[in-house]
């Protein structure tokens, strides 16, 4: 209607009523974009906010899975540093023999964890959400999108290398299974790894010596790796509570 006013008034030439019709057009066109602006930006608050609630969620389930590998690494630790030891000073006995078997069997222990980061994924993929960050916690969420890729890649390579390339596949290793699984309360004494060799021909065996003290590394340095990525996510965390609190 506004439109056939103005052809009404141009043919008229009335140009003070064009004027004011042509003001009212550009007024209305304002207050339109300004509306769909404010919807948009109070849309993308909420979503952000939920976006960050999810990613809290996340943050503390990858910290529950780095605690739980890191209880399993303590649990095998004091035996492996003695099955270690047993093999530095050719401890002839059954008892180191038997120790160093069970070190191999602990070495095959899933020290992965599986990070989630599907609420960081989308966080990372909507700018209009990044766009009202604060600039500190847009720092913060990056190092920690950095440092679980880094972490995923580290663990990956440390755990494909530790026991599938060095001693579980070491010509002197070999598996054995034994006793009815329902009825034996020793896992040990149900399967695990053997020597084939007598324990004197393995401990004075340069190379199951070398893989060995390789895969031990790799071990530890995992343990060393997710207590520090740990740290890490929480201080995450405390910095995501903090820009939860300024929505």
């Amino acid at each position: 209607m506004i439109f056939r006013r103005i052809k009404a008034h141009v043919e008229k030439e009335n140009w003070f009523a064009v004027g004011i019709d042509f003001f009212i057009v550009v007024i209305g066109v304002f207050i339109g974009i300004q509306v769909a602006n404010w919807n948009e930006a109070r849309s993308n608050k909420v979503g952000l906010s939920g976006s960050l609630e999810r990613l809290d969620r996340e943050a503390a389930h990858n910290i529950d899975l780095i605690e739980k590998v890191l209880a399993n690494y303590e649990d095998a630790a004091a035996d492996m540093r003695v099955g270690r030891e047993a093999l530095s000073i050719c401890d002839l006995s059954s008892e180191g023999q038997a120790t160093l078997e069970r070190t191999l069997f602990n070495l095959t222990d899933d020290v992965q964890p599986n990070f989630v980061t599907v609420a960081l994924d989308q966080l990372a993929r909507r700018d209009q959400y990044q766009n009202l960050l604060s600039a500190q916690f847009q720092d913060a969420f990056g190092l920690y999108a950095a440092r679980l890729k880094e972490e995923h890649e580290q663990l990956t390579s440390h755990y494909d290398n530790m026991w599938r390339h060095h001693v579980n596949f070491h010509h002197s290793v070999s598996a054995t299974f034994s006793g009815d699984p329902d009825t034996v309360q020793d896992v040990y004494a149900d399967w695990g790894f053997k020597l084939d060799k007598p324990f004197r021909e393995v401990c004075t065996d340069a190379s199951f010596r070398n893989r060995f003290i390789n895969t031990i590394g790799f071990y530890e340095s995992i343990g060393q790796r997710l207590s520090l990525l740990k740290v890490e996510v929480e201080t995450f965390q405390t910095a995501l509570a903090e820009e939860l609190k300024s929505r």
